[in-house]
């Protein structure tokens, strides 16, 4: 009996320390972990958000940069942090890719990660350089058709969001064009400049100077609606298929297992500072179209994201490594 007695007060002893902590949060920095160099749109969203949270929150929010080893090592950092929503990971389109492209994962992002917030949304363009014919996506695909593995596309390399959208446009048109990878999103675009290869699927920021300036043509979005930069340019949907939007996308995600008062505090502040005009205008001179998800609609996009991607990694032909 005593024993019994012991274990009940030791029990809510606990529960009452977790229910402190929960109430006590945050008491003390938070970290924001970015997987990349600083300068890409998972180093500028934790930067816009970052103040507004720490102000927020009344505590500081360290942004902390680990480009060494990408998602892989960033990912597994958060995954194998404590679940107190003290650790923060910017998520990109590839926590819904590398399990696909990586052997031997340490971690399982959808079970070791747990879903905050959507931030927002990037669109991706079909642009054609100046050595290929096509006005439009239909006559990109029917040359493409007659002219099987003659056409090629460049990216920034292999089993990143913009090859991954180009690998599902060879899919859903039936059109084989051949991938030729290169370092960084400045190559490939050089290369197309270049005429060395024929079209690329790019993000739509990088892309506008050379689009107003008449160096490529942009043939679709990729984006459900047709984007403000762009106005006169369809959608893939619009260009006849119906299932294919695809986006880069920046949100916010945590150690699985942290409380759910924990998360919903987090998915409120980001909300209030996402209706902010000065983060909204931040965001949209980056090119990031401001999107806000909640956890729970996040999770469920995160797990279309994952499917999504794991078709086109099927059928690009790309293996683990």
């Amino acid at each position: 009996m005593r024993l019994h007695n012991l274990l009940l007060v030791i029990s809510c002893a606990l529960c009452a320390g977790a229910v402190r902590a929960q109430s006590d949060y945050p008491n003390r920095p938070i970290r924001y972990i970015v997987a990349s160099a600083p300068g890409g749109i998972a180093d500028i969203t934790p930067r816009v958000l970052a103040p507004r949270l720490a102000e927020a929150l009344r505590q500081p929010v360290v942004v902390e940069n680990r480009p060494a080893g990408g998602i892989v090592a960033g990912g597994e950092a958060v995954a194998k942090a404590l679940p107190d929503g003290y650790t923060l990971l910017s998520a990109t389109p590839q926590v819904a890719i590398v399990q696909s492209m990586v052997k031997d994962l340490a971690f399982d992002p959808r079970r070791d990660l747990a879903p905050v917030a959507l931030v927002g949304v990037i669109p991706n363009v079909v642009v054609a350089g100046p050595r290929t014919p096509a006005k439009t996506l239909a006559e990109l695909v029917e040359l493409a058709r007659r002219n099987p593995g003659k056409l090629n596309y460049s990216s920034t390399g292999a089993g990143t969001s913009v090859h991954l959208s180009a690998e599902l446009l060879k899919y859903y048109a039936g059109a084989d064009i051949v991938h030729v990878p290169y370092r960084g999103a400045a190559a490939a675009m050089t290369a197309l400049l270049a005429g060395d290869v024929d079209i690329m699927v790019d993000s739509v920021p990088p892309s506008l100077p050379h689009i107003r300036a008449g160096k490529v043509r942009a043939l679709a979005v990729t984006s459900a609606r047709r984007v403000p930069q762009l106005p006169e340019v369809p959608t893939m949907i619009e260009s006849g298929y119906p299932d294919f939007e695809i986006n880069g996308w920046s949100g916010v995600v945590t150690t699985a297992g942290t409380p759910g008062a924990i998360i919903a505090r987090l998915e409120s502040e980001i909300r209030r500072a996402l209706a902010q005009p000065q983060v909204v205008a931040a965001y949209e001179n980056a090119g990031l179209t401001v999107r806000f998800m909640g956890a729970a609609e996040f999770g469920k996009f995160w797990d279309a994201e994952i499917a999504k991607f794991a078709l086109a990694i099927k059928h690009s032909g790309a293996v683990k490594e």
